[in-house]
């Protein structure tokens, strides 16, 4: 029979991974930037720098240049996690399908939207472009901007690949209105848009995809997050993801047995995350940001 140290890792695993497979902004996950977690509250990012190139001459050879890398320093200040009891369970396997299910509704309804909707707020508070917009009823509006939107971080030397084009779902039929396309005589019909001039396309549920969100304290009946007053619809955002840093120094669950809890007789499972995201200020302009216009 597994211990609680193995049981608590095995249940934080299903959490994760069911996170990683519903949230749509781990695919920026920064997993190329050098990271260090030696801090409490913080991580470090590796930032390197390079001159340029400058005239070769016959006589003396190469002009010497050089590297410069610092560790730049990234606070994290989320802070979110969540505790759930459940009734005296003696059989483990039933328990395992029991946390199983939680998790599933736990992080398909309440950890998934939160953090991706954190994320969309901040990546829009750096954004280095915004504009304002209101496609309602149009199609070659929305294309126009979008190419608008990719022409500007050509024209700011950021890199074309590996580029996703983030689309409020409430556009999708607008998208798909704008492009005219043959049908082959398939059984199965797909009408969905996944890319567009090599932008990989990702449609965000507009709940997530606001200008400005509010994390609840999960006190007197208010938890995950709200949207204030204030906050805007977010049309497209544009994102290049090395222009993004997304860091989790915690992501961890404990497990106590009904003999183990002290106060009810339940199993007690907890879990806590420590996480933060912002855009890189030097890198800025690989983030390019739609929203509704207001009235």
């Amino acid at each position: 029979m597994p211990n609680n140290l193995e049981r608590s890792q095995k249940y934080a695993n299903v959490f994760l991974e069911l996170f990683r497979k519903g949230s749509l902004t781990t695919r920026l996950d920064t997993e190329s930037f050098q990271l260090d977690h030696s801090d409490a509250h913080t991580v470090k990012v590796l930032s390197i720098s390079t001159t340029g190139l400058g005239d070769y001459h016959r006589d003396v050879g190469y002009p010497m240049g050089a590297v410069t890398s610092k560790w730049i320093p990234f606070t994290l200040n989320v802070d979110r996690g969540c505790s759930f009891t459940l009734d005296r369970i003696d059989d483990d396997e039933v328990l395992g399908l029991t946390i199983g299910l939680i998790a599933k509704e736990f992080t398909e309804k309440s950890m998934v939207p939160e953090i991706d909707a954190y994320r969309f707020a901040r990546y829009f508070d750096g954004a280095g472009k915004k504009v304002t917009a209101n496609f309602t009823g149009t199609t070659d509006t929305l294309l126009r901007e979008i190419d608008v939107a990719a022409t500007y971080m050509n024209g700011m030397d950021v890199p074309e690949e590996g580029r996703i084009l983030y689309v409020n779902q409430e556009l999708e039929l607008t998208l798909r209105g704008a492009l005219n396309r043959i049908w082959s005589n398939d059984f199965a019909v797909n009408t969905r848009i996944e890319t567009y001039n090599g932008l990989q396309i990702v449609y965000v549920p507009s709940k997530r995809f606001k200008t400005l969100i509010e994390l609840n304290p999960g006190e007197n009946d208010t938890w995950g997050f709200s949207t204030p007053t204030g906050a805007q619809d977010i049309n497209f955002m544009l994102m290049y993801p090395r222009s993004v840093i997304q860091a989790t120094k915690t992501a961890k669950a404990k497990f106590f047995t009904a003999d183990e809890n002290q106060r009810a007789d339940s199993s007690l499972f907890q879990f806590r995350i420590f996480h933060d995201c912002e855009v890189i200020s030097e890198r800025k302009e690989g983030v390019y940001v739609s929203t509704k216009s207001a009235g």
